[in-house]
């Protein structure tokens, strides 16, 4: 199978993580190629950020399910234009955030999402309203340190130890969610330290992405119509 992996970011910090991380995760048979965007924000942390970003990945899943990719993953924890991308596109259309919080439900019934900061928690908290499942995510907070600065880890680290231990604490939190796909090299410190889960999104996506083309199942398109055709000016 083929999977087209999006970063939905103008920079390729990234890339090299999420290759080395798809290498060791990846099932023998698939094949996986990772881009980021040549347009937009180097990180999403807002609802500004996602609407700047939109189109960029929409052309990219225009010319991801022209070139016959068995799947398409949003690496992003928000899930920008994740919707949209599944109106226009005729094979499976994932993302990570999404991919995360449904496989976490069935961890633990009180679940935490360790955000990046703190702008992003209002647009995570809307997320989960529509999707119905706000009650399954008692706690959401964030290690504001802002996503460029990821590439120190033991600062991060350390950040997110304390962080998660305030959520457990405070919050009765039972599995935790981080909650972006940057966050490399503390799931196991973390699961370790809380003795809890700890779920990476980028991890669970790919797996999603292989047992949706293994099944032969998409998105529903009764519930993602391809858009009627409308001039645009």
């Amino acid at each position: 199978m083929k999977i087209k992996v999006i970063i939905p970011v103008s920079t390729n910090k990234w890339d090299e993580n999420v290759e080395s991380d798809y290498k060791r995760l990846k099932r023998p048979e698939t094949s996986i190629d990772i881009i980021h965007l040549k347009h937009g924000p180097e990180a999403i942390q807002s609802e500004y950020d996602e609407a700047n970003v939109t189109p960029f990945i929409l052309e990219e899943v225009t010319l991801s399910v022209r070139q016959a990719y068995d799947a398409i993953m949003i690496y992003c924890f928000s899930d920008p234009a994740l919707p949209a991308a599944r109106e226009i596109s005729t094979i499976p259309v994932l993302s990570i955030g999404e991919s995360s919080q449904l496989f976490a439900m069935g961890l633990a019934d009180r679940i935490g999402i360790l955000a990046t900061v703190d702008q992003t928690i209002p647009k995570i908290r809307r997320k989960l309203a529509a999707r119905g499942i706000s009650s399954r995510f008692p706690s959401i907070h964030a290690l504001n340190i802002p996503v460029l600065d990821y590439d120190h880890p033991e600062k991060v680290m350390g950040q997110a130890l304390h962080v998660a231990n305030l959520m457990v604490n405070q919050d009765k939190v039972e599995a935790l969610i981080l909650g972006c796909g940057s966050l490399f090299d503390i799931k196991e410190r973390l699961a370790e330290g809380l003795s809890l889960p700890v779920v990476a999104p980028g991890e669970v996506a790919l797996k999603h992405a292989e047992m949706l083309v293994e099944l032969r199942l998409s998105h529903s398109k009764r519930s993602f119509m391809m858009p009627l055709p409308v001039k645009i000016h």
